[in-house]
C-alpha cells in the first residue's frame, strides 16, 4: 500500500466518467506503470509508493497526477480482498513472526560477535560461534519459510478469485483497458523516439492484449512474461 503524497492528486472521480490519458509520462515510468497495473490483475500488489516519490519530485506531469486519486482506488480495493481470505491472515502472521524471530536473533548475535573479537572477551567465546551458526541457521529457515508461506498466500488468493469470479471482474476490464492504453503510448512514443524495442522489454502477468510479443514464458524462476511491445 502507498502512502499520501504531498502533492494533490485529486479527488477520485467516478469509473463511469474517467478516461485513463497517460499523456507526458516518461517511458521507465511508464514500463513500471504497466507491470503494476498488469499485477494488480491477478492480485499481485505491488507497493505504490514510487508513484507517490515521483509526484513528490515533480516528475509526473499534472494530468496524471490529476487522475491517480481515480487510479489508486481501484488499486486499494484489490488489496484489500488478500487479507479477507481465509487462511491468509493467519500465513502472514506466522510469516511476520518468523522474520521478527530471525532478526531478533541476529540483533543479539552481532554485538556479542564484535565484543568477542575485537574486545577479546573470554566467557563470551564459548558462546559466539553456537549463537552466530543459529543465526544463519534461522536466517535461512526463514527465507524458505517466507517463500513457502508466500506461495501459500499467492494460492490461497487464486483459489478465492477463481470461486469467487464476480468479485474482481468490473476492476480486471478496467485495469486491462489502463494496461492496453499504456501499451499504445509506449508503442508511440518509442517510434517517434527510435528506442530499440529490444532493449525495452517489460514484465507482464498477463498476456490478453493487443500489441505484444512474447519473448519469454513463465518458468520455475520467473513467474512472469517477459514481452516487447510492437
Amino acid at each position: 500500500m502507498s502512502h499520501r503524497s504531498k502533492t494533490t492528486k485529486g479527488k477520485p472521480t467516478s469509473l463511469q466518467d474517467f478516461k485513463f490519458d497517460p499523456t507526458g509520462l516518461s517511458l521507465k515510468f511508464s514500463k513500471s506503470l504497466i507491470s503494476v497495473l498488469d499485477g494488480y490483475r491477478i492480485n499481485r500488489t505491488y507497493d505504490l509508493r514510487f508513484v507517490d516519490k515521483a509526484m513528490n519530485k515533480g516528475d509526473l506531469p499534472q494530468s496524471f497526477t490529476k487522475q491517480w486519486g481515480t487510479i489508486r482506488g481501484v488499486l486499494h480495493r484489490l488489496a484489500a480482498i488478500g487479507p479477507k481470505v481465509p487462511g491468509v491472515e493467519s500465513a502472514l502472521n506466522k510469516k511476520q513472526y518468523m522474520s521478527f524471530l530471525s532478526i531478533a536473533m541476529l540483533t543479539i548475535v552481532v554485538p556479542i560477535l564484535m565484543i568477542t573479537w575485537v574486545f577479546q572477551v573470554a566467557f563470551l567465546t564459548p558462546y559466539a560461534i553456537p549463537l552466530a551458526l543459529l543465526a544463519v541457521a534461522l536466517v535461512m529457515i526463514n527465507y524458505l519459510v517466507s517463500a513457502w508461506f508466500n506461495r501459500k498466500v499467492a494460492w490461497a488468493i487464486f483459489n478465492y478469485l477463481e470461486s469467487n469470479p464476480g468479485l474482481t471482474q468490473r476492476e480486471n476490464v478496467i485495469l486491462q483497458k489502463w494496461v492496453q492504453a499504456l501499451i499504445g503510448y509506449v508503442a508511440r512514443m518509442m517510434r517517434k523516439d527510435g528506442v530499440d524495442r529490444e532493449r525495452n522489454l517489460i514484465k507482464f502477468f498477463n498476456v490478453d492484449y493487443a500489441g505484444i510479443d512474447v519473448q519469454k514464458e513463465p518458468s520455475t524462476f520467473r513467474k512472469h512474461y517477459v514481452v516487447i511491445i510492437r
